[in-house]
């Protein structure tokens, strides 16, 4: 199998590097990182993840809302300091049309001689129905040297016709030795380096986003309360459901923790207790459906984890 960079250089050779790509992966396997190198490689032919501006790039991703802009503004006339939190927690929910048509703008424009003009567009899964429609239309009928890099984690919420017109490149998760080598090279004389090797499946970003929120044990004591119900520490998961949906990033670390137990479940179960695999493969969906009720419709994130955890529990009963 070709690597991503290995894909480019093929294309380049065949002279098919325009059109649009579809970048996917996992959370923090590097979609984004190999997404600056190659707009650095195809804008000065070097490959180059730290290139921060040019020109001829833009980037969409879900921004800042209006009022979050304003308020932003009025802090920096007035001569303090922006706080990290106010620009993490008043950002859309999604990509709207308006952003799309200004991608569209951006691609009409002629670039100096004749280089790539190239649109990023950052979880495209992001992007509300009219913004997907008019992706569609640009991809339909595209700007001469133009590029379109479409980076996903979430294949199956996009249109099927966006992604049948993209050329597909999947960023590989890193092998359990090289997760754990990056790792005692990253955060030395950390403890436990091998089990967030194996929580993260091989994606640096997720590994780090574990350590810098303490998530170990988040992960350490949501697997305590996977026992049959009669065991089960109603308090502990009160106290844990009170802690984790209060806080962003533990919430998110929990949802990625409990799929990916579930996940790995079912499979070691498959041979040995097909009823038991079966029955969590039903937990497994139905938790998929909770969670993306709180995300839709704002149900209770705290009632989420608890009823995950209890639907668990029931099962192991």
């Amino acid at each position: 199998m070709q690597t991503a960079q290995e894909q480019i250089n093929s294309a380049l050779k065949n002279g098919k590097i325009s059109g649009s790509w579809l970048i996917t992966g996992p959370f923090g396997v590097g979609k984004k990182t190999f997404a600056r190198s190659l707009c650095s490689f195809l804008t000065t032919g070097v490959w180059n993840e730290t290139q921060d501006f040019n020109p001829n790039v833009k980037w969409i991703e879900c921004d800042l809302t209006e009022e979050a802009k304003k308020e932003i503004q009025k802090m920096i006339l007035a001569g303090k300091e922006v706080e990290s939190n106010t620009k993490t927690t008043a950002k859309k929910k999604e990509i709207t049309v308006d952003d799309i048509r200004e991608g569209i703008k951006f691609l009409s424009l002629k670039s100096n001689m004749n280089e790539y003009r190239i649109l990023v567009i950052s979880l495209a899964e992001d992007m509300n129905i009219n913004a997907s429609n008019a992706l569609l239309k640009m991809l339909e009928e595209p700007f001469p040297r133009s590029v379109i890099l479409l980076l996903c984690q979430n294949t199956g919420k996009l249109l099927p016709t966006i992604s049948s017109r993209c050329r597909k490149i999947q960023i590989q998760p890193l092998a359990f030795d090289d997760m754990l080598q990056k790792l005692s090279e990253k955060i030395p004389n950390t403890p436990h380096l091998d089990l967030l090797a194996e929580i993260s499946g091989g994606s640096m970003g997720l590994a780090l986003k574990i350590h810098e929120n303490d998530g170990l044990k988040i992960y350490q004591k949501m697997t305590s309360f996977f026992t049959p119900m009669h065991r089960l520490d109603i308090q502990g998961l009160n106290d844990f459901a009170d802690t984790v949906y209060k806080n962003d990033e533990l919430y998110d670390l929990f949802q990625i923790f409990l799929l990916n137990w579930l996940t790995k479940k079912i499979k070691d179960e498959f041979e040995t207790d097909k009823n038991l695999s079966e029955a969590l493969l039903s937990v497994y969906e139905n938790t998929i459906s909770l969670f993306s009720s709180v995300s839709n419709i704002y149900l209770d994130r705290r009632q989420s984890v608890m009823n995950s955890i209890l639907n668990i529990s029931e099962v192991l009963s």
